[in-house]
């Protein structure tokens, strides 16, 4: 594990990254903030991930209090908002954070959008009914101690829904080789973390993925445990593939591990 200071040190270079390059930002040219903007995000993320409304539970939380770490551009957060849930986004980097403030004034929906650190989150114990994630605890240095952030913050009989990479998917393997063979891949570093990192942008400095046999040591204080895999539909696939891809290879190596549980009470 990291040294504190080591920890801390990577830790703001992964805010400048992100607060740079909010996610979501690389699939438009539009004008930050604008309503064409966050409309052109959304399109983009569930064009390519049609299967997120019901995977990801966005209509089940009606007036639960659910809190998203790594908030984003607020994408997902607007969607369990309009589902009726009592949404608070976090993340670590300042811009994200305004945007998803003004995401939800120009819709006209509740919410709250803070700066926080996914290792100490700024809430009382036992303070929410879901912790969601999307694709975000993979780039924190102590993804062990933000996963116990979120039990922690978590009321008894709650659950999370959270997304992290997934080591041995076909999308990681294959992208590892194809690094190699262009010689993208820095010495004497983890293959898969490099080539994760190189995922999320040349400049990107920490990216991370996870087995299930890891998934299960680092969430084994949450009950009723359970992991899946999904796989978004790729841009230069046909349908004809895409389907094909989900039905034979996204059930057990797809690119993202969902991870869902309950805290005990």
């Amino acid at each position: 594990m990291l040294a504190e200071q080591d920890n801390e040190q990577l830790k703001d270079q992964v805010r400048a990254y992100w607060n740079a390059h909010p996610c979501g930002t690389q699939f438009t040219h539009l004008e930050w903030g604008s309503k064409e903007f966050f409309e052109e995000v959304e399109r983009f993320r569930y064009e390519t991930q049609p299967f997120m409304r019901e995977v990801m539970e966005f209509d089940r939380h009606k007036g639960e209090r659910l809190l998203e770490i790594g908030c984003g551009l607020g994408t997902d957060l607007m969607q369990f908002a309009r589902g009726g849930a009592l949404v608070t986004g976090v993340d670590l980097t300042p811009a994200s954070a305004e945007l998803v403030r003004r995401r939800l004034a120009l819709y006209g929906l509740s919410g709250n959008a803070q700066v926080a650190d996914a290792e100490r989150l700024p809430f009382a114990d036992n303070t929410f009914d879901v912790v969601y994630s999307f694709g975000v605890l993979h780039h924190t240095p102590n993804t062990a101690k933000s996963v116990d952030e979120a039990y922690r913050v978590l009321r008894p009989g709650g659950r999370i829904i959270i997304m992290l990479y997934h080591r041995r998917s076909w999308h990681v393997q294959m992208g590892i080789w194809y690094a190699r063979l262009k010689k993208k891949l820095r010495p004497n570093v983890d293959a898969t973390d490099d080539w994760v990192r190189l995922y999320d942008g040349v400049d990107n400095p920490l990216g991370k993925a996870y087995t299930r046999g890891e998934i299960r040591s680092m969430f084994r204080r949450f009950a009723d445990l359970r992991i899946t895999t999904v796989d978004p539909h790729r841009r230069g696939l046909s349908p004809a593939m895409n389907a094909v891809n989900q039905r034979l290879f996204a059930a057990w190596w797809g690119f993202w591990l969902v991870i869902k549980g309950s805290k005990s009470g």
